[in-house]
């Protein structure tokens, strides 16, 4: 394992010292990957470039792979070139293929029609890397692609080189492309907007195909970077599905592709921007890492693979359980100082709150929006004696101190912007429009990122401050640096280095992703951060359905959902306190509403919610948390299933009237399917009994019932009337 694999005529050979490059003559090669549950075949025709031959449930060991190539070969349509065009790694125009490429490569004016060949293989200790070379164009691309141990998902990269005399213009680099079943016709991706995010879209693949971009620098609200293929029909428990994330917190591109010749096609790239990437002689340039998941079962095992692989891999880990957070920017937005927080520390303690994070406002200047971003600094007057005193005040109280910061931001009237105007992301002598009052501080200049580590270092260290809300409210226009050429790409690089080196400095730290809401959530970001501040929406049925959007990709854990006040302040809409504190339960909760304001029945309701929260934290950390199915699309149900199968817990929400006046029972999968449980609603989250002559089933109104997880399963379990705007929680418990 680990030595260099020098093909020849679908024979592999183990080689000790790197060989000189082989002659294209040479034939075909196969290169598999597979663990328990799945098998992926990579075919590099003639040391072509790798293409992916099979992708599904495992295939026996001694599967004779030049014959199931034979036997998937496309036929040759009349009115088509005379060679196949098959979606490789990286679809070569070079080569003859006519969709949509993979790459687009110039040198000064004249485009590059590449021909990648295979030179080596390595084989890994998860994976393969392939190396390939054009020498005609002077190209060396490397290839990645691994599959770790016991999660589903592969990973993978490309990284091109210039081994020219000349530069090098990228216009475009996918990191991966593959070839889709045409039994794959249906598309779930996800859409939305600020205070709206993570609108899930469920659509047919039209012979037109499909594109999804984010141009706005940043994730974006609109563009989440991950997209599901799969059969008609597919739900929960049946149905085969291809899935496929970009880590990547820039601007990026999802295609899908309807084929001219048939099939589809789909890349993930991050998207450059013209001239964005130009290589010196010698320099290279790496892809986004893209992550692909298979279920042959529906999805919710695509959910919970996703969500087992983000836990393994990309989250950083946290010290200590996700403490229930308030946050200050609903109670109090701009109109603050060192009393009043103290106040609101003292009451939301007493509710059971373990992390008090102080929001926008509390440094130089900063009375609205319009001002005082880059300046950070107490405010003099709101804070005369620095941020420590509160500190000290929250740890007094029981509580961590935590912070919102928006590094990224600059205010125009601001002391950084005053005296680094150079600093800011814009097209040199070309006004550009603000977003929030603000413009971008570009962080691919080391200046600005030194001033920045330097600054926050400072403050982190003015107090014991162990938790940073890393806020960035702008999309991005004329993002070019100070020699004009465009600078996305660079500033997301320099972000994530500047986070990286906050983290080795501080290792306690906890960092909270947000952008206006949730317009920074992907793989790459979360490598860095703890937790997603989901939206700004604390609308509990808007985040009903946020969250099980979000379920799909990512583990309910890492998601910050706070109770807001009873009317919210995006939709207006009013929900009672059960409501607020229900939809909070499953994630990572916080309160994010005056304290001071509840009144008894609800802060009471609020602390039992907190205090049963935490009592289920330890194993909901690890749970498989994903959307349950119901007839019924008004009622929204969540389950929550501990890893050994022994408790569970399932919220139930109506959010809007439903066509029956009885809604069906509610199947729940998941459960040992043997075992027996004994089903309850919880005291806390009670059924109410006005809504009908029985509201509620016999076995729901007193001790409960057992039942089997797999009648749980088929048969399910009859719900109470719910009327729009109320929930239940139903607890499962596993008899001995």
């Amino acid at each position: 394992m680990g030595s260099t694999l020098i093909l020849t005529d679908r024979t592999i050979i183990t080689a000790q010292q790197p060989q000189p490059p082989l002659p294209a003559a040479l034939g075909t090669s196969y290169h598999r990957l597979a663990d328990l549950a799945q098998t992926q075949i990579w075919v590099a025709p003639e040391c072509g470039m790798p293409q992916l031959l099979y992708w599904g449930d495992p295939l026996p060991a001694d599967c004779d792979l030049a014959v199931l190539e034979q036997a998937l070969c496309p036929a040759l349509p009349h009115g088509a070139l005379d060679v196949s065009e098959p979606v490789s790694w990286l679809p070569e125009p070079g080569c003859g293929f006519t969709d949509a490429p993979g790459l687009a490569l110039r040198r000064g004016a004249r485009h590059l029609y590449t021909r990648f060949r295979l030179e080596a293989a390595q084989q890994t200790a998860q994976g393969w890397t392939f190396r390939m070379r054009d020498p005609d164009a002077a190209l060396a691309l490397l290839l990645h692609i691994e599959l770790p141990p016991g999660r589903g998902v592969l990973s993978a990269h490309c990284r091109l080189s210039n081994e020219g005399e000349d530069a090098l213009s990228v216009d475009a680099l996918a990191s991966l492309a593959l070839p889709v079943p045409s039994r794959l016709r249906e598309r779930l991706s996800f859409t939305g907007r600020w205070a709206a995010e993570f609108q899930a879209v469920r659509e047919p693949v039209g012979r037109a195909g499909w594109m999804q971009e984010s141009r706005v620098g940043r994730t974006s609200h609109h563009a989440y970077p991950g997209i599901v293929l799969m059969e008609r029909g597919t739900h929960a428990t049946q149905g085969e599905a291809w899935s496929l994330q970009l880590a990547w917190s820039g601007n990026h591109r999802l295609l899908v592709q309807a084929l001219r010749t048939g099939g589809l096609q789909v890349q993930a790239a991050g998207l450059l921007l013209p001239g964005e990437v130009t290589l010196q002689p010698g320099a290279s340039c790496t892809s986004p890492t893209v992550h692909l998941c298979r279920s042959p079962a529906g999805l919710r095992l695509l959910s919970l693979r996703w969500q087992r692989f983000v836990r393994a891999r990309v989250l950083p880990p946290t010290s200590g359980p996700r403490r229930v957070q308030f946050n200050s920017w609903e109670a109090a937005y701009f109109d603050h100082d060192c009393q009043r927080m103290q106040a609101l520390a003292r009451r939301v303690a007493v509710l059971g709150v373990e992390r008090f994070v102080l929001d926008d406002g509390w440094f130089t200047d900063r009375r609205d929006d319009r001002r005082g971003l880059g300046n950070w600094e107490p405010c003099p007057e709101r804070y005369p004696q620095g941020l420590a005193p509160l500190a000290a005040c929250c740890e007094a109280l029981g509580m961590q101190f935590g912070l919102w910061v928006e590094p990224e931001g600059v205010s125009p009237d601001s002391a950084l912007h005053r005296d680094h105007p150079d600093w800011i992301l814009g097209v040199p002598g070309l006004q550009q429009p603000l977003g929030r009052n603000q413009y971008v501080l570009n962080l691919g200049l080391q200046a600005a990122r030194t001033h920045l580590f330097q600054a926050l270092s400072a403050l982190l260290r003015s107090a014991p401050i162990h938790f940073l809300k890393w806020d960035m409210n702008r999309d991005m226009t004329h993002a070019a640096g100070p020699d004009g050429q465009a600078a996305v790409r660079q500033h997301v690089l320099g972000l994530y280095r500047l986070l990286d080196d906050l983290r080795q400095a501080f290792p306690s730290l906890e960092i909270e992703t947000c952008a206006s809401g949730g317009a920074r959530a992907d793989l790459g970001i979360l490598q860095r951060t703890s937790r997603i501040w989901v939206s700004d929406c604390n609308d509990p049925l808007e985040r009903q359905r946020m969250h099980r959007a979000l379920l799909t990709f990512l583990p309910a854990e890492a998601m910050g959902v706070h109770v807001g006040a009873a009317r919210s302040h995006t939709t207006g809409r009013h929900a009672d306190i059960a409501l607020r504190t229900l939809t909070a339960l499953l994630g990572h909760p916080g309160i994010e509403a005056d304290p001071l304001t509840f009144s008894e029945d609800e802060a009471r309701h609020l602390r039992q919610a907190i205090a049963f929260h935490k009592a289920e934290r330890a194993w909901l950390a690890q749970a498989d948390v994903t959307a349950v199915d119901h007839d019924a699309p008004a009622v929204l149900a969540t389950s929550a299933i501990a890893a050994d199968g022994q408790r569970a817990l399932v919220t139930v929400v109506a959010a809007d009237r439903t066509a029956d006046a009885v809604p069906a029972p509610l199947r729940v999968p998941g459960l040992v399917a043997q075992a027996h449980y004994k089903v309850r609603l919880h005291p806390l989250w009670p059924a109410d009994p006005r809504q009908g002559k029985r509201a509620a089933g016999p076995f729901l109104a007193d001790e409960g019932i057992t039942l089997a997880g797999r009648t749980l399963h088929l048969a399910g379990v009859a719900l109470p009337i719910l009327q729009p705007g109320s929930g239940v929680v139903l607890v499962l418990d596993r008899l001995p």
